[in-house]
């Protein structure tokens, strides 16, 4: 009697231990849908930004491709495109007309995080040519502004300009050169600047410095800094010829301003 009852009231609770048993072996096991995937999730690839200048003269706009991959259209002569984020990395960059490719493939080496600009310049002595230069994202102290002036001016019309100066729009170049004997060494170099609205005046060295009238070549016109922007200004021939044939003849000068930061 005693065993009868035991077994009778045993046999319910002895199904539900084996069914709790099985469930917990097959969520040991990774069978069933119902414990949620737990694996890592990729990591997210390094990334680069990447601006690109037409400084060369073409019949048409140019789309803009890097490793096959277009990443923008209608880039036209003097301009630059908009920031393009690309993988960190080694890269191949070519700018193309309908006709074929404008300038040889340019090669990048780009580091996380990093900014670049290219630039295809023409005229310069072997024909067109890619510079790269490393841009700075950093912000100046005090709620000033940076600026960074480059000599592309290759095969210029007359001789290279001498001085720059900064002043205020309005003003004309006058006082102390913000730099003297300007050339392609000070290229890489940013100054500090109080915000505000700026001239930047190309002049030839044919007095002494101050003393007036000092040879104008070219200006930029107004320039207008903020607190915490940072900006390239990248002086360049331009060229008679648009179709920018062998034979193109520099026939005066051009800046393209690019936003660095902000």
């Amino acid at each position: 009697m005693k065993v009868r009852a035991l077994h009778r009231q045993t046999t319910p609770t002895i199904l539900m231990s084996l069914g709790i048993a099985f469930s917990l072996l097959g969520s040991s096991c990774g069978g069933g849908n119902s414990s949620p995937d737990s694996s890592p999730a990729p990591p997210t690839r390094a990334t680069a930004t990447l601006v690109v200048v037409l400084a060369s003269p073409s019949l048409s706009p140019v789309s803009v491709s890097v490793d096959g991959q277009v990443l923008a259209e209608n880039l036209s002569y003097m301009t630059s495109t908009n920031p393009l984020i690309v993988p960190s990395g080694q890269h191949q960059l070519l700018l193309q007309t309908s006709s074929g490719p404008e300038g040889n493939p340019g090669t990048l080496d780009l580091q996380p995080g990093s900014r670049t600009t290219a630039l295809l310049i023409f005229p310069a002595i072997f024909g067109a040519i890619w510079t790269v230069v490393t841009d700075d994202t950093t912000s100046a102290p005090n709620g000033m502004a940076k600026i960074r002036i480059s000599d592309y001016a290759n095969n210029a019309p007359t001789a290279l300009p001498n001085d720059v100066y900064i002043v205020p729009f309005g003003s004309g170049p006058t006082g102390t050169p913000a730099i003297t004997h300007f050339d392609s060494s000070q290229d890489g170099t940013y100054q500090a600047l109080a915000p505000g609205d700026y001239d930047i005046y190309f002049v030839l060295d044919q007095t002494a410095p101050g003393v007036q009238p000092q040879t104008v070549i070219y200006h930029t016109g107004s320039l207008q800094l903020a607190a915490g922007q940072n900006r390239s200004v990248f002086f360049l021939t331009t060229c008679q010829d648009p179709t920018g044939a062998s034979g193109c003849t520099p026939n005066g000068y051009a800046t393209v301003i690019v936003s660095d930061l902000n």
